[in-house]
């Protein structure tokens, strides 16, 4: 299974990656994406993972704004501290 992380805090960002490979070696981060535009690019120029993990409040925006531009067709987890 491959899963990217779009989150703006790096240390958030490299603490969730560690936590998923704990629970499931088997699902590989192929992507740590930081801001809505980086975001909307990888997503409409590779092929969609499996699933996303998503912050809502990015430092260029609200993540729900990248699905404006893009259409995502894998399962999403938002992942946020407010």
């Amino acid at each position: 299974m491959k899963a990217v992380i779009i989150e703006d805090e790096k240390i958030a960002a490299q603490s969730l990656k560690s936590v998923i490979n704990q629970l499931d070696g088997s699902i590989e981060v192929v992507a740590i994406l930081q801001t809505v535009e980086d975001s909307v690019e990888w997503l409409a120029n590779n092929q969609h993972p499996d699933l996303l993990f998503v912050d809502i409040h990015l430092a260029d925006g609200s993540s729900f704004s990248i699905f404006e531009k893009v259409k995502v067709d894998c399962p999403i987890i938002f992942t946020t501290a407010y």
